[in-house]
This record gives C-alpha cells, structure tokens and sequence, in this order.
C-alpha cells in the first residue's frame, strides 16, 4: 500500500520528508540482563539506525518508521543477550479525511530481547505516563519477544444527522524463548457504531464490539466477548456536558476443551465542567469480563498554571468477589528558569498478556537543569508495579530505576549524553535482583532530501 500512495502525495503537494538517525551507544555494567542468579560484567556497543517518512496533503497524510540495531560486545558466557542484528522495528499510520468521512489504518511490530531488559522510560505514552507492557509481570528469561498490531476504521457521515463508525483490529504477542512464564497470546476485535445527532447539542448511539482472545497457555485459552452499548452524549452548556450509557456484555471462555460463561449488564457515565483555569471531571462504570463485574468510580480536577500544569484524581474500583482498589492520579509539570520538573503518579486497572485484569501503579520524576545553551544535567526517578485485583495473590512485580545523566550538544549536528543508571526489578515468586551500569550516547538525524 505505502508503493502505491506515496508517489500521488508526493506529486500532489510535495510534502515529502525522508529522515536516518543515527545512535550510538555505549555501556558496561553488571547484571544488564536483570537475571536471577545475577550474571556478571558486560560491555556493549550498539548503533542504531531509524529510517523515517512522512508526507502529508491537504486530506490525507503516511508516516512511517523503520529501524533496527547492531549490537557487539562481551557478555558473561550465562548470559542470554543476543548480539549481532537485533531489535527490528516498523510502524505505519496512513489517513485520509473526506468531507463527511475519516479513514485511518495503522500497525507495528517491534523484536526486542527479551534479556536485554527495557528502560521504563521507554514505555511512556504522548502525555509522559508509564504504561507497563502487557507481560511485565512475566518478562524475563531469554529469547526474542515479537510484538505485532493492526488497526483500521472508517468513520461516515460526521456532519449528518446519522453516522457510522467501522473498526477492526489484530494484535499479539509471540516469544522464542525458554521461559515457561511467557505464553504466545493473540487477538482480533470489531465493532460498528451509529451515531444519530438530533441536535447540535444532543447526539444518541448505539454501538457492537466484538473480541477473540486465545493464548498458548496450560488451559489452552480462548474466548469471545460480544458486547452492546446504547448511549447519550449531551452538551448542557457551553462549559458543561455529560455521557451516559447502559449495554450488555456476554463472554464465552474456553479452557481445555470446557466451556463456561459470564454476563451481564454494563453502564457508565461521565460528567465533565470546564473552569477558566482547568477542569473538573467524574465518571462511574461496570464492566464484565470472565472474572465477573467490575465497578470504577473517579472524580477529577485539573489546573493550568503559568509555567505548567497540576491535575489530580481519585477513584476507587471493585471487582466481583475482590477487596475494592484505590485508583487515581496525580501530575504536576513545572518550567523553571533554567530547566523543568515533572513528577506523576498513575494508578488504574489494566489487561495483562493473559487477558486477565491486574493493578498497575507508576511514578516517574524528572528534572532537568540548563547549565548553559549547549549543556544540562538530569536526573530521572521511575517504578512500575503490578499486582493483582483486591490484594488476592502474591505474584506482585515491582520495577525501579534511577539514572542521572550529562548532556551535551557537540556540534550543531550531534548530540551526546552519559551518565549513570541503576536498575531494580523485585518479584514475590522470583526474587530480586539489579544490576548498575555507565552509558555514553551519540546521536543525529540527518534529512535525506536536503
């Protein structure tokens, strides 16, 4: 598809930017890996090179990326860290925009080692957050984890009294490897939904999803869910609005060749206000899914400050059977005089790789200081922690690490950083182990059609 679109945007408008970055890195340190027993000393260097494009025209738009690493060095002879080519990653996004119509479609897919174990900061999404991968829990060992997706939707009708929203997606999670904790899952969903705008102020939907799951576990695990939604959404005011909905959710599982299932009723509403210096936010839903219902409750407020931003919110969350969880949030970003501060706090449920539902909790902090135009110092404080519904089980996986860097623009072209990092990951089944390690980066991004 991208042979076919790229050269009627490029013709169209000429909007077209071909980029190469370049990284090399350089570290040593114990334990890299984070592996119990802990292994030794390494040394590594590792060049990465990302190929990026985009183009875009007045409706539509293509981006893409696609890189991979080489890495050499001496590792202990325990050790599970793959040298040589590693690490290949693609991702896409294509849009086109109608009059009264969107289209979008989008996938990646990422190789990583599974003993060369990730920054947290790596897993951070567009507002700054830490989202712990789906297999946090699980991820150690050795071999290679391949992480796929897909997503496509068609969105008709955006200005008419009645319009249509298709999705359809793909994903998973495949390992090499010789972990026995790491299964293969995958998935597939699809929904429509219809939205009928009565008036410039009051929309009503109804709405069908569907989702397969099946994993390579012991109990052979597959299921579908099939839910429906119908719903309100209401401006009250120019600052005030609300949504509401009521649905019902049937799963189907699937484990060893026994069926069982699980329905029920589902709802939600949202409430949101608009101050002159933030906002104000609540919601409350159920959810089903196989272990049961789940209700979530959250009130929220948020201010815009001169130089930066403070949002909180709290909740908590029940789910069938379960002790009740305390969820929320709290962000707050300062630009100073000579840097920036950054600290947050994030506490919610999310879906492991096993589709089952866990509590995840991160905190990051960050501060960066301007030494002058060419130089800064920072320092970066990160923890994940992942644990089960209620405080039921005792499989709970934490992950802290801690890194102070210099940085320095060396030319006007390349870039450099080093510093000192140190890593803890802590599980209630596996133990604890760390690992500390010295790194210097170089980078650049050279624009290929200048």
């Amino acid at each position: 598809m991208t042979l076919i679109i790229l050269p009627a945007l490029a013709q169209e408008e000429g909007g077209l930017s071909l980029t190469l970055g370049v990284e090399q890195r350089f570290e040593a340190g114990d334990n890299l890996g984070l592996e119990r027993p802990e292994e030794g000393n390494s040394a590594l260097s590792t060049t990465s090179l990302t190929f990026g494009l985009d183009t875009a025209t007045s409706n539509q738009s293509l981006s893409a990326t696609a890189g991979f690493s080489l890495r050499a060095g001496e590792v202990p002879s325990s050790s599970d860290t793959e040298t040589g080519f590693v690490e290949p990653q693609f991702t896409f996004n294509y849009m086109r925009e109608g009059y009264d119509s969107v289209f979008n479609v989008d996938g990646s897919y990422r190789e990583s080692d599974i003993a060369f174990t990730s920054a947290l900061s790596d897993f951070t999404d567009e507002t700054g957050v830490i989202v712990l991968p789906e297999d946090f829990q699980n991820l150690d060992g050795s071999g290679t984890r391949r992480n796929y997706s897909l997503r496509t939707s068609l969105e008709t009708g955006r200005n008419a009294p009645l319009g249509f929203v298709f999705d359809a997606n793909v994903r998973g999670i495949s390992y090499d490897q010789q972990s026995a904790n790491l299964d293969d899952n995958f998935r597939y969903g699809a929904g429509v939904r219809a939205n009928l705008r009565f008036t410039e102020v009051t929309t009503g939907f109804a709405a069908y999803n569907f989702d397969h799951f099946e994993s390579d576990d012991a109990q052979n695990t597959e299921r579908d869910t099939n839910a429906i939604e119908v719903g309100v959404a209401q401006e009250l005011s120019e600052r005030a609005s609300f949504e509401a909905a009521i649905g019902f959710t049937d799963v189907e599982e699937e484990l060893n060749g026994f069926s069982m299932s699980t329905s029920g009723l589902t709802g939600r509403f949202s409430f949101n206000y608009l101050m002159p210096d933030g906002a104000i936010t609540s919601s409350y839903s159920t959810t089903v899914d196989q272990d049961g219902s789940r209700h979530t409750i959250n009130v929220g407020r948020s201010f815009e400050l001169p130089r930066g931003m403070f949002a909180i919110d709290v909740g908590a969350t029940k789910e069938e059977s379960a002790d009740a969880d305390l969820i929320g949030s709290v962000r707050y970003t300062q630009q100073l005089p000579t840097g920036s501060f950054s600290v947050g706090l994030n506490r919610g449920v999310s879906t492991n790789s096993d589709d089952n539902e866990r509590i995840t909790t991160t905190a990051d902090l960050g501060y960066d200081h301007e030494i002058n135009n060419l130089s800064s110092i920072g320092f970066d404080l990160s923890f994940g922690l992942s644990e089960a519904s209620g405080g039921n089980a005792n499989d709970d996986t934490r992950r802290t690490d801690v890194s102070a860097s210099y940085r320095r623009q060396v030319t006007s072209d390349w870039s450099m950083t080093t510093g000192v990092a140190y890593r803890v990951r802590d599980e209630d089944i596996g133990g604890k182990s760390d690992s500390t390690s010295i790194f210097l980066t170089l980078n650049r991004d050279f624009n290929l059609l200048r």
